[in-house]
C-alpha cells in the first residue's frame, strides 16, 4: 500500500507551499494516483479520460471527451491546448510531464512560463531527442550504441543504409510507443516506407539505424543532476500479437525485473546511471536498451515512464515523491525489487464496444462502458504482481485473454 507523507516531510526548498499539481501526458493515471497519495490536488490532462482516472483526479481534461470536464468550442484538442485550458481555469502550482509531451519543446517552454515544470529543462529534453548528439556522448562513455545516421531525403536514406548494412530500422525524428518505426531489409523497403516514417515525426528528418537483434530492455532511473540511481532493470514487451499490437515495434508493456545474465543486468544499470549523471538529468528517467551480446543504448526518455505502477509496487515507494525529491537534489536509498510484476497493454484487435471492465481486479486504464475503441488503439492494461516470475506472467496473459474473450 502506498504510504502518505506530510507536506513538510515531502517538500524541499521553494516547493513548501505546493498544493496543486497538473499531470500532462498520454496516460496520467498512475502519476495522478501517486500525487493523490501525497495529499495533492491533482489536475489530469491526458488522452483517454479513463474511468479509473476520473475516479481519482480532482479535475480531468481529456482528448477523449469526458463527462466530468466538458470542453466548449474545442474538437479533438491537443494535450497542449488542454493544458493551457486547465491552467487558465484552475490553480496550478506545478506541472508533471509524462509520455507524449517531451518532444514539443516550444510548447513545454510555454507551459514553463505559466507554472513550474518539475523535471528536466528544455535543453536536456532537446539533447535526449537529438540521437546523434546523444550517441556521441554515449560513445565517449564507452557505452555501445547502434550505427545511426540522420537523413532528410530518400537518397540519403538509401546511401546511409548501404553504409550501415541491411537490415536497418527507419525511425522518425521523434515519437514514442514504437509509432512510425519501420524495418527495412532492402532498398525497395526503404523506398516504400521512407515518406511514411518521415511523416510520423517532424516531416523533415528521420534516422537510419542498424537493426540490433536482442531482448528489448529498459532501466528506470532517479537522478539529481549529478548522481543517479537505477531502481529497476526491465524487460520491454514489443510488438506482441497476443496483445493486439498494431505495429511490429509497438510498445505493449513491461515485465520487471529483466530475466537475463546477472552481468548484463548490472551493466545496464551501470550504463543508465552513468549516462543520466553525464547528461545532468533530474527526476524520474527511462533509458532503453537492446540486449544482444552486450547492451546497446537506444534512447533516453527524460520523464516518467509507463513502468511506474510496477516499480512502485516492487520497491514500496511513491515515485512522485521521489521524483520531486531528486529534482530538488536529494536521492533516497532504495531496496531491490521484491518479487515480480507485469504490465500488459491490450490493443483492440478489431473495433470493439467496451463492456464493464471494472469487474476485473487486475485491469486498469479502463475506458467508459459502451464507448467504442477502434482497431489498433489501446483498450486497457493488465497489472499483475507475484513471487514466481513464470506464474505471474502466465496469470497476466490469462487475464488478458479473459478481457479479449468479452469481445469475441
Amino acid at each position: 500500500m502506498t504510504e502518505c507523507f506530510t507536506f513538510g516531510d515531502l517538500m524541499l526548498n521553494r516547493v513548501g507551499s505546493l498544493k496543486s499539481v497538473m499531470v500532462v501526458g498520454v496516460n496520467t493515471r498512475p502519476i495522478v494516483k501517486s500525487a493523490k497519495a501525497l495529499g495533492f490536488r491533482a489536475i489530469a490532462v491526458d488522452c483517454f479520460g479513463d474511468v479509473d482516472l476520473a475516479a481519482i483526479a480532482d479535475v480531468l481534461f481529456s482528448v477523449r471527451p469526458s463527462e466530468q470536464e466538458p470542453l466548449k468550442g474545442l474538437k479533438r484538442p491537443s494535450l497542449f491546448e488542454l493544458a493551457l485550458n486547465a491552467i487558465e481555469t484552475h490553480e496550478v502550482d506545478a506541472i508533471l510531464l509524462t509520455s507524449g509531451m517531451e518532444h514539443d519543446l516550444k510548447r513545454v517552454e510555454e507551459l514553463r512560463q505559466r507554472a513550474e515544470v518539475i523535471g528536466n529543462d528544455v535543453a536536456r529534453l532537446k539533447l535526449c531527442r537529438d540521437k546523434l548528439r546523444l550517441f556521441r556522448i554515449v560513445s565517449k562513455l564507452g557505452i555501445t550504441c547502434p550505427g545511426t545516421e540522420r537523413v532528410r531525403k530518400l537518397g540519403e536514406a538509401l546511401r546511409a543504409a548501404e553504409r550501415i548494412g541491411y537490415p536497418v530500422v527507419l525511425k522518425p525524428a521523434f515519437g514514442g510507443g514504437g509509432i512510425g518505426i519501420r524495418l527495412a531489409e532492402s532498398p525497395e523497403e526503404i523506398e516504400r516506407g521512407f515518406k511514411w516514417v518521415l511523416a510520423a515525426g517532424d516531416g523533415k528528418t528521420a534516422y537510419v539505424q542498424d537493426f540490433i537483434r536482442g531482448i528489448d530492455a529498459s532501466a528506470s532511473v532517479l537522478s539529481n543532476g549529478g548522481e543517479a540511481k537505477c531502481l529497476t532493470v526491465n524487460e520491454q514487451i514489443i510488438g506482441d500479437k497476443r496483445l493486439g499490437s498494431p505495429r511490429p515495434f509497438g510498445y505493449c508493456g513491461n515485465i520487471i525485473p529483466l530475466a537475463a545474465k546477472r552481468e548484463h543486468v548490472a551493466k545496464i544499470a551501470e550504463h543508465s546511471e552513468e549516462l543520466c549523471s553525464e547528461l545532468g538529468l533530474v527526476g524520474s528517467n527511462g533509458v532503453d536498451f537492446v540486449l544482444a551480446e552486450e547492451p546497446y543504448l537506444m534512447e533516453v526518455n527524460p520523464r516518467f515512464q509507463n513502468t511506474i505502477d510496477c516499480v512502485e509496487g516492487l520497491l514500496g515507494i511513491n515515485l512522485v515523491k521521489e521524483h520531486i525529491r531528486s529534482c530538488r537534489g536529494k536521492l533516497g536509498r532504495y531496496r531491490k525489487p521484491k518479487g515480480y510484476s507485469a504490465k500488459l497493454i491490450l490493443y483492440a484487435k478489431g473495433d470493439v464496444k467496451i463492456p464493464d471492465l471494472t469487474r476485473f481486479p487486475d485491469v486498469v486504464d479502463i475506458p467508459r462502458e459502451n464507448t467504442t475503441v477502434a482497431k489498433g488503439r489501446p483498450v486497457c492494461s493488465v497489472l499483475k504482481f507475484g513471487k514466481v516470475r513464470r506464474n505471474m506472467v502466465a496469470d497476466a496473459y490469462r487475464a488478458a485473454s479473459k478481457v479479449y474473450g468479452l469481445f469475441d
